[in-house]
């Protein structure tokens, strides 16, 4: 598979902006937290406060070796922070953060203690006027480390974003060893939630041409790293090259908006029904690959078609057919690779009122039922209820 493949169907596409987020540095590989201690001293940080979840915190040694690696104080392990990050957790962290004199974070965990510390820092800065450093450690593959933009759930229970330059991480360490007390279903499903990010890079308005690049390389690297954790695991190896696959999937990226429907339908998915950012993209992906084929334009679902090369399982082994053909091929592939990993479930098993799903689809686009999508997305969500 050869990297940076520039297909003829971007050739009309060769102009744009990308604009790097404030991201200086990624350690990378098994074993690289034992970097922590020098990217602690390259962002000046001696006294650093950890956000992390409670599972990672009381069930496992991660926090301990994360203690140990960093070789400056530690204040402080806010260990509270709850699925879809709750507003209340966060508030409750900033005021121990207050106490502790710290001047840098270490966010530790999935999507939601690194999207949680993002907050952390824009409303701590709000009201102290001191702006932190964030080194993010991931211990799944949601890539939430790697964007400036954060997800949070507010005091009505909706999840609602925050876009800012000044919250992203300054440095990020990827380590599998980390990963090795994740449950596989949650590494697996995040790892969905990353291809979900590969897809959408494709047709997200504006996206630089490496973004999407980067992004089709991460879906091939995706389809065969979360086979292999799938397998085995405890894979070390194939867990990292699951890393690298999240992190080319989300690359670091100021100028980033809302990537498409599929994560606009999670949203309305997650928070509401408690269900794992992962597994909405288990149950949105495929379905929204179909629908947005049949409603993008011609040279977007070129875009989309692109990725067939380099996801490699059996229902896309022939290229034929035309663009729309290819495209589906690729919604088949991701089909196969959900049910491939046990992913496969439905809303019914996540409790949602089936009344419920003509708001959830009008809340998720940004025409509502005026959206000509409108339509096809309801008959797929009642199609996977």
């Amino acid at each position: 598979m050869s990297f940076f493949v520039l297909p003829s169907t971007l050739q009309t596409s060769t102009s744009g902006t990308y604009q790097p987020t404030i991201l200086r540095r990624v350690e990378y590989g098994v074993g690289s937290l034992s970097k922590l201690a020098d990217v602690l001293r390259d962002l000046s940080i001696s006294k650093a406060f950890i956000i992390t979840g409670n599972s990672l915190a009381t069930k496992t040694d991660v926090i301990e070796q994360v203690k140990t690696a960093a070789g400056c104080p530690i204040t402080a392990v806010f260990s509270s922070m709850k699925q879809h990050a709750p507003i209340d957790d966060i508030n409750n962290a900033i005021e121990q953060l207050k106490q502790t004199g710290s001047d840098g974070i270490l966010a530790v965990g999935g999507g939601s203690p690194i999207d949680a510390a993002k907050l952390v820092i824009h409303f701590y800065k709000e009201q102290t006027g001191i702006l932190l450093k964030l080194i993010s450690i991931p211990t799944t593959l949601s890539a939430a480390e790697l964007t400036i933009i954060a997800g949070y759930t507010n005091e009505d229970g909706n999840k609602v974003a925050k876009k800012a330059s000044e919250i992203g991480s300054s440095a990020i360490i990827l380590d599998a060893n980390l990963s090795l007390n994740t449950p596989n279903r949650l590494w697996l499903s995040t790892g969905i939630r990353a291809l979900d990010h590969c897809v959408e890079q494709q047709y997200r308005p504006n996206a630089p041409i490496p973004v999407r690049a980067l992004a089709r390389e991460a879906a091939g690297i995706l389809f065969e790293s979360l086979r292999a954790c799938h397998k085995d695991a405890k894979d070390v190896e194939a867990r990292q090259r699951a890393l690298i696959g999240a992190w080319l999937s989300l690359w670091s990226d100021d100028r980033i908006g809302p990537l498409g429907p599929s994560h606009s339908i999670g949203y309305q998915l997650g928070a509401p029904y408690s269900i794992p950012h992962g597994i909405c993209s288990c149950l949105t992906l495929a379905g929204t690959i179909v629908v947005q084929t049949k409603h993008l334009p011609e040279q977007e679902v070129k875009q989309l078609a692109s990725l067939l090369p380099f996801v490699n399982t059996s229902s896309s082994s022939s290229y034929g057919g035309d663009t729309h053909e290819q495209a589906m091929k690729v919604a088949g592939a991701v089909k196969e690779l959900i049910a491939d990993l046990n992913l496969a479930c439905t809303l019914r098993e996540y409790k949602v009122p089936q009344s419920d799903l003509d708001g959830i689809v009008e809340r998720a686009l940004p025409d509502g039922k005026s959206d000509k999508r409108y339509k096809d997305f309801l008959e797929f969500l009642h199609a996977i209820y």
